[in-house]
C-alpha cells in the first residue's frame, strides 16, 4: 500500500524549492525513480533550473519528457498523466492525482500558502485508509 508523507516546512528555515531538490537528491541516491508533479509549466521550469544549481557537487539527471526507450530518474511535469514505472511521487499540484496509488510513496509538502489544500489531501488519503506520516522540518 502506498505510504503518504506530509512534510511541514518551517518558513523561517526552509524554502520549498530547496526541500524539493533535497528530496530528489535523496531519492536519486537511493535509486528511486521520481515523478515531480508540479502545479504549472512555470513551476516545472523553476524546479528544472533549481535541480541544476541547488548544489555545486551534485548531479541530478532530470527532464520534462521521457525520451523513448529511456527512463529519466527524475521526471518533472505538470500534466496529471502517469509516466513510467516510478517509486516516488512528489506532489506539488493542487489536487491528488488519480494514479497516486501506483507509487510506493507519495510526498506532500505543507507550507503556509497551501495548508488548507494539504488538509484536503490529508483527508482524502485518510478516508481511503492509506498510512499517513507527518514530519515537521
Amino acid at each position: 500500500m502506498t505510504r503518504i508523507d506530509f512534510y511541514q516546512l518551517n518558513p523561517q528555515r526552509h524554502r520549498y524549492d530547496q526541500v524539493v531538490c533535497q528530496l530528489c537528491q535523496k531519492a536519486y541516491d537511493s535509486k528511486q525513480f521520481t515523478l515531480l508533479l508540479t502545479q504549472d509549466p512555470q513551476q516545472s521550469q523553476h524546479l528544472d533550473q533549481k535541480l541544476w544549481t541547488f548544489s555545486d557537487d551534485s548531479f541530478l539527471p532530470h527532464d520534462g519528457e521521457e525520451p523513448e526507450g529511456l527512463v529519466t530518474p527524475i521526471l518533472i511535469h505538470d500534466n496529471p498523466d502517469p509516466k513510467g514505472n516510478r517509486q516516488l511521487l512528489i506532489n506539488l499540484s493542487t489536487s491528488v492525482p488519480v494514479y497516486f496509488a501506483q507509487f510506493e510513496r507519495v510526498i506532500e509538502l505543507v507550507t503556509e500558502e497551501n495548508k488548507s489544500q494539504a488538509r484536503e489531501h490529508y483527508s482524502y488519503y485518510k478516508e481511503r485508509g492509506y498510512p499517513l506520516n507527518h514530519v515537521n522540518l
